[in-house]
């Protein structure tokens, strides 16, 4: 660490962490590529049945949408919105991690489709009475806004990256929306079937987003150990917890809703989330480690940074298994009228039972050996030089000697 890094408060010297993210990320897409490998050449996609065509990577894509959209959301809502202090100079990293959220999902879901190279025909041939299109457009707009937001802090032009920041809200928005519409239509699937899905995937989405926030906040803000920079942890940390009670009730209320008149064809999918062979991957990895211990920690010490972080930590990570159980469980049964389905035929993709295989694992542990490649490059590219600026400290400054 150099000398100036500690009078300013800030760990600029961060070339160690450089060299492990960066040997992670290129471990990650040396391993994943096997499965990559794969998909593309050999057409093999995984554990994915004709009745059960969406599984781990949709519910992973779904996830890291979540993410991407909520962390701009709950940073553009705190910050300008209820203007939260102590997130001034955050931006960067946000926009960072949006766009590393976002090439990764892009990426594994273009792995779902049968035909990846064919994406071209959504722009030049697009039909926008699909939500496949709309979703694609408002993908590539969210994109293109956030590489000009990272190139207007590289830049220096503060106001520029505010200016983008704020009409890529509304943008997200619609994302959020059409993912969530997209299930929502399928009147097919009635465990989807429901108006009120966008409204989930709005609130999930947010509420993972600010749990992403406050890791950004720890390990990425200019302010560290400056007396306000424990203050905002803090101040996230409360609106977190009431975060997680209000997604709580919400996710409660929906179960309910559809467990109440027991239709089965509403119910059945809800059975199976609840009770199916995968039970456990709600009530503990989800409820316990996702929410119940983070509120736990919250209440018990929510002063300690290292408590927050780590609740912040757990509820970000066991997170993807909200999308996973929205998405699996929705095609994982045939409704009453389609029950002689699985005797019909005998075929292994001719199968209700789902889980996924080892390519599928494979491809996303490639996603996020590329998101992971994303931040750690574009920190060195944008997020070094702008908290530089910032923290008013020269190049040769930060060249002094360790101490």
């Amino acid at each position: 660490m150099t000398t100036a890094s500690i009078e300013h408060g800030f760990r600029m010297d961060r070339r160690i962490d450089f060299v492990i993210s960066l040997v992670l990320a290129i471990l990650a897409l040396a391993i994943g590529a096997w499965g990559v490998f794969q998909v593309l050449i050999m057409g093999d996609h995984g554990a994915v049945t004709s009745y059960v065509p969406w599984g781990l990577w949709v519910g992973v894509y779904v996830y890291l949408v979540w993410l991407e959209v909520g962390t701009m959301l709950a940073y553009t809502a705190l910050r300008y919105g209820l203007r939260v202090e102590g997130l001034e100079k955050l931006g960067p990293a946000v926009a960072l991690a949006a766009l590393a959220a976002l090439i990764g999902a892009l990426f594994i879901i273009g792995m779902d489709l049968g035909h990846p190279f064919r994406f071209w025909k959504a722009y030049l041939q697009p039909n926008f009475g699909s939500l496949m299109t709309w979703m694609i457009w408002l993908h590539t707009i969210y994109l293109l806004l956030l590489v000009g937001e990272l190139y207007a802090y590289r830049r220096g032009k503060d106001a520029l990256a505010k200016r983008l920041t704020l009409i890529g809200a509304p943008i997200g928005i619609a994302l959020i929306g059409v993912i969530g519409g997209l299930f929502g239509v399928i009147a097919a699937r009635p465990y989807w079937n429901a108006s009120v899905l966008p409204l989930m995937f709005f609130v999930s989405s947010l509420v993972a987003g600010i749990g992403l926030l406050i890791l950004l906040h720890l390990l990425f803000s200019p302010t560290a150990v400056a007396p306000q920079y424990a203050a905002t942890a803090r101040e996230l940390a409360r609106i977190f917890m009431v975060g997680i009670i209000i997604g709580l009730f919400a996710a409660g209320a929906n179960a309910l809703v559809i467990a109440y008149p027991g239709v089965p064809a509403y119910s059945e999918g809800l059975r199976l989330v609840l009770f199916g062979p995968y039970w456990w991957t709600i009530w503990i990895v989800h409820l316990l480690f996702g929410v119940l211990v983070p509120l736990g920690l919250l209440l018990w010490n929510r002063r300690n940074l290292l408590v927050i972080g780590v609740a912040a930590a757990l509820m970000v990570w066991t997170f993807v298994m909200v999308p996973l159980n929205i998405v699996i469980p929705g095609l994982a049964y045939p409704t009453p009228e389609l029950e002689g389905l699985k005797r019909a035929a005998v075929h292994h993709r001719l199968s209700f039972d789902y889980f996924p295989s080892l390519i599928e694992w494979l491809v996303v542990i490639f996603a996020v050996g590329i998101a992971l490649a994303i931040f750690t490059v574009g920190y060195k590219i944008v997020l070094e030089p702008y908290q530089r600026r910032v923290l008013g400290l020269s190049g040769e400054q930060l060249s002094g000697g360790d101490v």
